[in-house]
């Protein structure tokens, strides 16, 4: 009697490096952006006048916002995008001898090692533009180490409330660094600080590879979410979903009513609201050739676009504004107001934070945050996107669908537009 062996078990995820050493279209990829970021240490001289301009390197400047850098790395990590698994191998890997909780730590390894690898290479260039000492570049590896081994700790954990002040605290001690312009030795006492304060959070706590079905369907759902938006070149289908308000009735459905409870409904994204402005002024001060409008225009549509998400989704769901029987205009009105509220709060916070750093922003950037305001508005109010006439036109980089560019830059337009007059005021 002849007996067959069984058949090992394909691990979903197992393919390692992505294949990027396949020698397919991966492996041009990835040799191909390798070199083209590797070629720019040949080229810190060119750099270094652009980026810093004449004046004195201001380092501590530089290590804050390197470690601004390591929180925003961080509270991407945290929303633990690594944690899906795809429906049908999700209902077999219940009965493989290969347990689930595998895959989703090897891509929790593989997101983790991303953000450590993206961040140090930001510091390994900013480093070598300026010329940095060997005391510099100490710290700058104290401070990417510390944040990635906090950062790993939090993101094996399933999520906790307290998880966001992780990276304002971190955020904090960025702007620090800046201000106070802390030297080299204390910014590696700073790190080991933030090294012994992670060390209670590698133990005790349910680990995210033991994650329900529940929690691995959504990540899925939201996987396949972002695929589609990129294939479809429809970035509005990233827009965020409120979540359930329950201390609030809508028994009576006014624009202005629901525009509130939209905002407070998608206000889990106040701490990355926060984050964005601590970036700007630590830019501010670390990169002084960047013109303050386009910083503080950057901010604020990064920061205040998720909370336009409300008049998107009315925007592409006829039905709903049919239910509400309110126009168009009252309902871009209702949402421009709590939009222009929650703008004047993050100028408001940007205001405080600059002062405690010490630095100041010219008056015509102010003018930013309303000139976002109206970008978003008109970014958010973009219909549904017409395939059908791509209007190609000749460029010396091949033909462009300029019809769907258009689409695509509806609301980028005026922001970019209005960040180029208000630089050419200042």
């Amino acid at each position: 009697m002849v007996t067959l062996a069984p058949r090992r078990m394909r691990i979903p995820g197992r393919k390692r490096f992505g294949g990027i050493f396949s020698g397919d279209t991966a492996s041009f990829v990835f040799l191909f952006g390798f070199g083209f970021l590797f070629t720019a240490f040949f080229h810190v001289d060119a750099w270094r006048p652009a980026v810093y301009g004449s004046s004195r390197v201001d380092f501590p400047a530089v290590l804050g916002l390197l470690t601004l850098c390591c929180a925003v790395g961080w509270r991407g990590l945290l929303r633990r995008g690594f944690a899906w698994a795809e429906p049908a191998e999700l209902t077999w890997l219940d009965f493989a001898p290969v347990d689930r909780g595998r895959v989703v730590a090897l891509r929790l390894l593989g997101a983790w090692t991303g953000v450590v690898a993206v961040t140090g290479y930001l510091a390994a260039l900013l480093l070598a533009i300026g010329g940095a000492g060997l005391d510099q570049w100490r710290a700058a590896v104290a401070v990417v180490a510390a944040s990635g081994v906090v950062a790993f700790v939090t993101a094996r954990r399933t999520a906790l409330r307290l998880d966001a002040f992780g990276p304002l605290v971190l955020a904090v001690l960025g702007l620090g660094i800046a201000a106070f312009g802390l030297g080299p030795v204390t910014v590696q006492v700073v790190a080991a600080g933030v090294l012994v304060a992670a060390l209670p959070l590698a133990f005790g706590g349910e680990p995210v590879s033991r994650a329900g079905r529940a929690v691995l369907l959504a990540g899925w759902d939201g996987r396949v979410l972002r695929s589609v938006a990129v294939t479809f070149l429809d970035p509005m289908m990233l827009l965020p979903s409120s979540a359930p308000i329950g201390r609030f009735s809508l028994r009576r459905p006014t624009p202005l009513r629901l525009a509130w409870a939209g905002t407070l409904g998608r206000s889990r994204y106040a701490g990355a609201a926060v984050l964005v402005g601590f970036a700007v002024v630590i830019a501010h001060i670390a990169v002084p050739t960047m013109p303050g409008a386009v910083l503080v225009g950057i901010g604020a549509y990064v920061a205040l676009t998720p909370f336009g998400g409300g008049l998107g989704e009315l925007w592409r769901n006829p039905g709903r504004r049919r239910w509400l029987g309110s126009g168009n205009r009252e309902l871009v009105l209702a949402h421009g107001l709590v939009l222009a509220g929650v703008g004047l709060l993050w100028a408001a916070l940007l205001a405080v934070v600059t002062l405690a750093a010490g630095t100041s922003f010219a008056v015509t950037a102010w003018f930013a945050v309303p000139l976002s305001v109206l970008s978003i508005l008109r970014t958010v109010t973009r219909g549904a996107i017409d395939y059908g006439n791509p209007a190609f036109v000749d460029t010396p980089m091949g033909p462009l669908p300029a019809n769907l560019v258009r689409q695509l830059f509806r609301g980028l337009d005026l922001q970019i537009f209005g960040l180029v007059l208000l630089s050419a005021i200042t």
